[in-house]
């Protein structure tokens, strides 16, 4: 191999000006590399402010939504109190019915178990003939507290339906397009 005196190798035709485009190129190549990266997170970056912003205002929305229906159902329990405690026992006795016994309360609780459960029909059968009296007395039949139980619950599916939708439509307005 011959040589001159700049140092080029004269058989691969200037090796130093071969090597300083190829560290050129590597280094325009990393720039890309970084300027890409810094683009991709501050996209990600980006999207995630945006998704949180969006998600705060969707669950302000919700809870606006909530505390609305809460209040009213408030409402619709001071004005109706009997239908409310009606609708009560109503739920946990439905609850009670569909809600099996465990192997597990049967062994630990054995025959006092059953003492208690003995106990709590009794009670709740005191409970509800004391209420249909009560009920008889201010002259609300059972059509009537149906009547009022249903708008109840009505007026909370509202509510929910409601609250449900404007958190929905709020975060499919906002994305970005």
């Amino acid at each position: 191999m011959m040589t001159t005196d700049t140092g080029t190798d004269t058989a691969t035709g200037g090796g130093t000006r071969s090597t300083n485009g190829a560290s050129n190129r590597l280094s325009a190549a990393a720039d890309r590399v970084r300027e890409r990266a810094e683009t991709t997170r501050s996209r990600a970056s980006e999207a995630y402010r945006s998704a949180r912003e969006r998600t705060r205002t969707a669950y302000g929305t919700a809870k606006e939504k909530t505390e609305a229906a809460t209040r009213r159902t408030a409402d619709g329990i001071e004005a109706n109190p009997v239908a409310a405690v009606i609708g009560g026992l109503a739920i946990g006795a439905l609850l009670a019915a569909v809600l099996p016994r465990t192997n597990r309360e049967k062994e630990m609780l054995g025959d006092v178990g059953q003492r208690i459960t003995d106990t709590a029909r009794e009670a709740a059968r005191a409970a509800r003939e004391a209420g249909v009296g009560k009920l008889d007395e201010l002259g609300i039949n059972r059509e009537t507290a149906r009547q009022k139980l249903n708008e109840l619950a009505s007026g909370a599916g509202e509510a929910l339906r409601s609250s449900a939708g404007a958190a929905a439509q709020k975060l499919k307005g906002s994305e970005p397009r």
